[in-house]
């Protein structure tokens, strides 16, 4: 993995709830860098981040591609609540990304569970994929220890694929990486500290 700092301008303060930024140039993927350090004990809320990946992949090992101009990240939980629970995240993790990018851009958007999000393209008149979520955990005694929250998100990179599409594309200019990025926070903490709560009542 090779360190940077194109996404040096990113700040701490800006960034709701995150404790510690790991910013890459390019890496394997944000969920293996992730991985290594849940397992050398690295604070919750730590955020991976990659300008590219060489080997993104998505649900089943289905490739993702991750060209510059994308958002790729992985942010490291550790959730208190029981394994049964943890299916509901990816769920949660996309309608908050889709509600970010209603928000922001004024794009339709759709869940497909459990872990695509789709934007309608006016255009070509049809719903294509623009951002899916991986989940990994690692647990001990039937409870989570850790949780590995992979979200990719087509911004402003260029899509190959015919069932893709990016935020560029659809509005046809650059959007703010750093404005998407805080604006999925806010809304991921308020619906993840919701879940968490409500999982732990029902424990």
């Amino acid at each position: 993995m090779k360190k940077n700092s194109t996404c040096a301008n990113l700040e701490l303060d800006t960034l709701p709830g995150i404790s510690k930024i790991v910013c890459l140039d390019e890496a394997e993927s944000t969920q293996a860098v992730a991985r290594e350090l849940a397992l050398e004990g690295t604070a919750e809320k730590t955020l991976v981040l990659a300008e590219t990946q060489t080997a993104g992949r998505g649900r089943l090992g289905r490739e993702w591609e991750s060209g510059r101009g994308g958002l790729y990240m992985t942010l490291l939980l550790k959730p208190e609540t029981g394994l049964k629970f943890l299916p509901d995240l990816s769920v949660l993790s996309g309608e908050a990304v889709a509600e970010a990018i209603t928000a922001l851009y004024g794009i339709k958007t759709r869940i497909k569970k459990p872990n695509d999000v789709y934007a309608w393209h006016p255009r070509r008149r049809k719903w294509l994929k623009i951002s899916g979520i991986l989940t990994e955990s690692s647990s001990v005694n039937r409870a989570p220890s850790w949780l590995l929250l992979g979200v990719g998100v087509n911004l402003n990179n260029t899509v190959k694929i015919e069932t893709g599409v990016s935020v560029k594309a659809i509005k046809g200019a650059e959007v703010s990486r750093e404005d998407f990025l805080a604006g999925f926070l806010k809304i991921f903490w308020l619906r993840y500290s919701a879940w968490e709560y409500g999982s732990q009542a029902k424990s």
